[in-house]
């Protein structure tokens, strides 16, 4: 009876330890499955932002160019702001692989005061305020898709 109870008992101790190993190998893959999913985020995010930054800099080389004909980049009846002829240009100089829009220019110092690209999930913002850049990064995330067809209210 004692080597049946020492057995039991031993099992115990094995199945207590497996599950305690079982245990810290499950919390170590979720630590590390969000480490990772910050570091590719923060990643993305810094890809997004350098994005950003060479289309500013595509604008600002074809406002350069379009300024030599009597013309500015910005087109405020547009819906991207871009006057027709200067993606040509920008595209020349970069090729953007998101979505870019002007949200604000400077018609004395024909300068892009303001911007917006977006790529993915991924929103960066551009602004120039009294001399003073700002850059803002933000990720969208889509919570609800609401469609003709859903039912808000009953």
């Amino acid at each position: 009876m004692d080597k049946e109870k020492e057995r039991e008992r031993e099992s115990r101790q094995r199945l207590h330890k497996i599950l305690k190993i079982g245990g810290i190998i499950v919390a170590a893959l979720i630590i590390g499955a969000a480490v990772f999913f910050v570091f590719k985020l923060r990643s993305d995010a810094k890809e997004a932002l350098r994005e950003a930054k060479n289309t500013r800099m595509a604008l600002r080389s074809a406002d350069v160019m379009m300024y030599a004909h009597q013309k500015s980049v910005f087109n405020p009846s547009k819906e991207n702001g871009i006057e027709e002829g200067a993606e040509k240009y920008i595209e020349q100089i970069y090729t953007p692989q998101g979505k870019y829009r002007i949200t604000g220019y400077d018609a004395t110092a024909h300068e892009v005061t303001g911007m917006t690209y977006e790529r993915g999930h991924f929103f960066v913002t551009f602004e120039l305020v009294d001399g003073a850049v700002h850059w803002d990064v933000d990720y969208r995330m889509n919570v609800y898709h609401y469609d003709e067809d859903d039912i808000v209210v009953e």
